[in-house]
């Protein structure tokens, strides 16, 4: 990953269907690029319900990762299914356009939660004219049991371990759903499948060489 940082500093764009789900997938890589010098923007579609306290959390959740934080709908609660395709996409589109990312992280297609996977659809629609390294992850620990394969690509996340489960461990009103420990004991996991301490698992969906 370290290819996507040059010396003014890589930018980086993740996106989200709601607050916690790229701290739980993709958390730690995150904290270890923008710890590494990348510009990293944490981009959530919306906020299902309780708004104040979820926009609070999510905010916690990107101060850990030291990331930027935009929500593309907020100005009232709203589930990603009802918002029309073509805005969520035009959204995307306009936010792609100002930061010009190295590397854009999503939703995976195989992902169980429907919601999840229109972020995924939306993500692929809206970079058809941009250049640029493409990852999916899982967001949730146990989505990642139903995964049609492990990974493809594993980031070391031993550094940024700590990050990733202080970001979780903001979205105080969803913990029974988040479960900080299991998210550890994954990440233990998949370093043993790879090799570190802990890492997380993607899919590459486009890496240029």
């Amino acid at each position: 990953m370290n290819r996507i940082l040059n010396e003014k500093g890589g930018t980086v764009l993740a996106f989200g269907a709601h607050p916690d789900d790229i701290e739980i997938g993709a958390g730690g890589l995150l904290a270890r690029l923008s710890a590494e010098g990348a510009d990293v923007t944490m981009a959530v579609v919306s906020i299902p319900n309780q708004m104040d306290i979820r926009r609070r959390e999510a905010k916690g959740g990107a101060d850990a990762i030291d990331a930027d934080l935009m929500v593309l709908f907020d100005d009232k609660p709203l589930r990603v299914e009802d918002v029309p395709m073509h805005e969520i996409v035009r959204r995307m589109d306009q936010l792609i356009g100002d930061l010009h990312p190295d590397l854009v992280v999503t939703h995976s297609a195989n992902d169980l939660h429907w919601d999840h996977g229109l972020v995924h659809r939306a993500t692929i629609s809206a970079l058809r004219r941009t250049p640029c390294d493409l990852l999916a992850y899982l967001s949730s620990p146990e989505m990642n049991a139903h995964a049609r394969h492990v990974g493809e690509c594993f980031a070391d996340i031993t550094k940024s371990i700590d990050a990733k489960l202080a970001a979780i461990n903001c979205h105080s009103s969803q913990l029974t759903k988040l479960d900080v420990e299991s998210s550890r004991d994954l990440a233990r996991a998949m370093g043993r499948i790879s090799g570190y301490e802990y890492a997380e698992a993607y899919q590459v969906l486009r890496m240029r060489v």
